[in-house]
């Protein structure tokens, strides 16, 4: 039974190696997963296609109406927020490290404290 799906299995993107450890359930799910991001990348693809022969037009015909990338393209400036936030957002090294051996010295220092039975 599974002889007739591996040529269908390997087209639709499963790895021809890991067929044989998939149920029949699984398979038809990973192939349908695959099936459709296909169709998810072809819909994308059609997309920027039209909007890049749309900019082709303003370029063609009127350059000074041509819209910056970020207004036809309006993901390009989403990601680049994005990633300034994701920047401002992170934490240094520096302050990590300091943060960690402030944890360390108060550890010690508790320590020290126990061990000599209170007194410091």
């Amino acid at each position: 039974m599974f002889k007739h799906l591996y040529p269908i299995a390997v087209e639709s993107g499963i790895d021809a190696e890991h067929f044989w450890d998939f149920d029949l359930a699984e398979l038809m799910t990973q192939i349908s997963a695959n099936n459709k991001r296909k169709l998810e990348d072809m819909r994308t693809k059609a997309y920027m296609d039209h909007r890049m022969s749309e900019l082709i037009a303003f370029a063609v015909n009127d350059p000074a109406k041509m819209p910056k990338v970020e207004e036809a393209y309006p993901f390009v400036k989403e990601t680049e927020v994005q990633a300034q936030q994701s920047l401002t957002e992170e934490e240094p090294d520096w302050k990590r490290d300091q943060a960690l051996f402030m944890q360390q010295a108060q550890r010690i220092k508790q320590f020290n404290k126990d061990k000599n039975g209170g007194e410091n």
